[in-house]
């Protein structure tokens, strides 16, 4: 058990690590998408797919996010001379909980 902590803290350093050599690379390069005359920051967006291993979610929870309106519209960007690919704004977003249905109706 202890060994895989351990190597679980090492996992941990190495990502930290990664994510910080990244964040350089991006500040260094200083990496822009222009569409329509507005200009992103590409340090501060990301795909779908590389967001959701960032932050260890599903792609399906994601997905149901963005339809529900967790995530704004304005943390979106869709470029449609990409075949559509969505582009998410870099940062932890977080459905709230809900009561199940049966505690609701036993309630009342």
């Amino acid at each position: 058990m202890e060994a895989v902590k351990q190597n679980n803290t090492v996992f941990v350093e190495v990502n930290k690590k990664l994510d910080e050599v990244e964040a350089r690379l991006m500040d260094f390069t200083n990496s822009k998408l222009v569409i329509m005359d507005k200009e992103y920051s590409l340090k501060d967006w990301m795909t779908l797919s590389d967001y959701c291993k960032k932050y260890n979610i599903k792609p399906s929870r994601l997905s149901n996010w963005i339809e529900r309106g967790v995530v704004p519209n304005d943390s979106i960007i869709i470029i449609p001379e990409l075949n559509g690919l969505k582009l998410i704004k870099n940062q932890g977003y977080m459905a709230r909980s809900y009561e199940s249905r049966s505690v609701r109706s036993s309630s009342n």
